[in-house]
């Protein structure tokens, strides 16, 4: 059984025993934990898993699964608060840390633009759509618009790819040059496009292609 935490180090427990917790089972014990850890493959597709397969494969109740939603909820939002006014480039480390908690465990490709201003602090950062990126589905006039919307000059886009590699493909390239030349329209620059895999980045800028 898990014990109470009120009072305890958190970062002492296992995985299991703080899923067991947010869950509200810490009467069944950990191992209903560790089972679902051990389907899903991990804790962040635990948290990212769908609905319907919590409920209906696993077997957690709705209450529960609305637990593991609150949490997913409040550590994207706080991510983003954090990553708010930070000079993007003099923190990369922050920026790829807030794209992992947001796109690597999910099961769709996001398409996610960070705006900067001339310093290269995070105006705003937004999520476009959710689905393939290709160059059909991107329409660059958004992004040029509310780029004038909250005067950036300078602009990072990315994306994940569920199936976990991070080379981008031929569509990515294709985005990335749709999206470069739009802005390049109205002097707005785009930085980077990054790419994220499981546990893995590909930068444009860095590979030259930008």
């Amino acid at each position: 059984m898990v014990t109470n935490c009120c009072s305890e180090d958190l970062s002492e427990l296992s995985s299991a025993e703080l899923l067991a917790i947010q869950l509200g089972i810490e009467n069944e014990g950990r191992h209903v934990a560790e089972s679902l850890l051990k389907q899903c493959g991990g804790l962040a597709r635990v948290l990212k898993s769908d609905y319907a397969w919590l409920r209906t494969m696993v077997g957690l109740s709705p209450r529960s699964i609305r637990r593991l939603r609150v949490v997913v909820e409040l550590s994207s939002r706080a991510a983003k608060e954090t990553l708010l006014h930070v000079d993007a480039l003099s923190n990369p480390d922050l920026v790829r840390e807030y794209l992992s908690e947001y796109l690597v465990a999910a099961k769709r490709e996001h398409f996610v633009c960070l705006y900067l201003d001339v310093r290269n602090q995070v105006l705003k950062v937004d999520t476009l759509f959710s689905g393939t990126v290709d160059a059909a589905s991107v329409y660059p006039r958004e992004i040029v618009s509310t780029a004038l919307q909250v005067g950036a000059v300078n602009i990072i886009i990315a994306h994940n790819h569920p199936s976990g590699s991070s080379q981008p493909s031929d569509a990515d390239r294709r985005v990335t040059e749709k999206v470069r030349k739009a802005l390049g329209l109205v002097d707005i620059c785009l930085l980077d496009h990054l790419v994220l895999g499981q546990g893995e980045f590909f930068s444009f800028a860095k590979a030259g292609f930008l």
